[in-house]
């Protein structure tokens, strides 16, 4: 299963909802959202200062799966930003470094 690291950064209104349902209230939401698309959220951590409001971890059957899921929480407008990031595992990552790319930098 892929595994996402998602970044997210509450807009106006969805602070003014967070505020009121907590985050213990918004953690058990977002668990089941990520349920709901067939999913698993692995942990939510809450920013308490800096440039996001949160991050989750989950793991989704496939990156088409957290591609709707992305699209479906951004369309509400309780984000001002959401990034899904894939996480890959060090065997992955090796694996895709034995894959053969050609590239040629701009100006060579």
């Amino acid at each position: 299963m892929p595994r996402y690291l998602s970044l997210f950064k509450y807009s106006t209104e969805g602070t003014k909802g967070f505020l009121k349902e907590k985050a213990s209230g918004r953690e058990a939401a977002i668990r089941k959202a990520i349920e709901s698309a067939g999913a698993k959220l692995e942990l939510v951590y809450w920013v308490g200062t800096g440039e996001y409001s949160g991050i989750a971890i989950s793991d989704f059957p496939d990156t088409a799966t957290a591609a709707a899921f992305i699209a479906t929480v951004v369309s509400t407008g309780s984000f001002s930003e959401f990034r899904g990031i894939e996480l890959l595992t060090v065997s992955e990552f090796d694996r895709a470094l034995t894959k053969s790319v050609s590239y040629r930098p701009p100006g060579a």
